[in-house]
């Protein structure tokens, strides 16, 4: 279907399930495979074509429910794709970069309404519950926690064959509240690492704060 078509039913499915009875918890912690496939993958699969979809660039996408090598197949036509025939036929795929305890603080949040960073959280054993503490972060740390984390998701990913044009999408759930120069820090720290991957391009967003940013393959240069 259109792009634009795509993402306006996408948030609308969010907004449908938001408001019904215990909708937040249900998409807080993606308690189904609806709600789980609508935040891993529907929603960044929609950023992606926001952040494409232009005057001289028009997008068709078929989102791929499976354990196939991609998420969606995109379409593109326009001006601007008559100039780069590489961008007619294009495959997403998409993952997450997320601290190994946010579904932990997830939980905690939807039970207390309330938790302290994702750095403090202690698991718990099934003979006793989780905790939430506070942590104070010092220097660079968050910067260098989201490359690295950014790194290993590009690292993994590369290891796996796609088909050639493939676009890797992540979308970041960042452990605490970064400034931009904070997120433009870790991604030139991403981009310094120079580490090499098979993907047309490497499309990376933050799930709320709207901060985006990209890196090219050879063949997208």
């Amino acid at each position: 279907m259109n792009g634009l078509v795509f993402c306006k039913k996408v948030y609308a499915l969010f907004e449908y399930i938001r408001i019904t009875t215990d909708g937040v918890s249900k998409l807080r912690l993606r308690s189904g495979q609806t709600e789980k496939k609508l935040i891993e993958e529907l929603i960044p699969i929609a950023r992606y074509i926001q952040a494409r979809y232009s005057q001289g660039r028009r997008l068709k996408v078929r989102w791929i429910n499976g354990n196939q090598q991609y998420d969606a197949c995109l379409l593109s036509s326009g001006p601007l794709v008559d100039r780069q025939p590489d961008l007619k036929r294009q495959y997403l795929e998409v993952t997450t970069a997320v601290h190994e305890n946010d579904h932990i603080l997830r939980r905690i949040i939807d039970k207390n309404g309330h938790a302290f960073s994702v750095k403090g959280i202690v698991p718990g054993s099934k003979a006793k519950k989780a905790t939430s503490s506070p942590y104070v972060y010092s220097n660079n740390e968050p910067q260098e926690d989201l490359a690295g984390k950014l790194l290993e998701r590009i690292r993994c990913k590369s290891a796996i064959r796609y088909p050639t044009g493939t676009i890797l999408v992540i979308q970041c759930f960042l452990d605490t509240m970064f400034l931009e120069d904070e997120w433009n820090d870790a991604i030139e720290r991403v981009k310094g690492a120079c580490v090499e991957h098979r993907f047309q391009e490497v499309f990376i967003f933050d799930s709320n704060h709207h901060y985006s940013a990209t890196i090219y393959g050879s063949r997208g240069q």
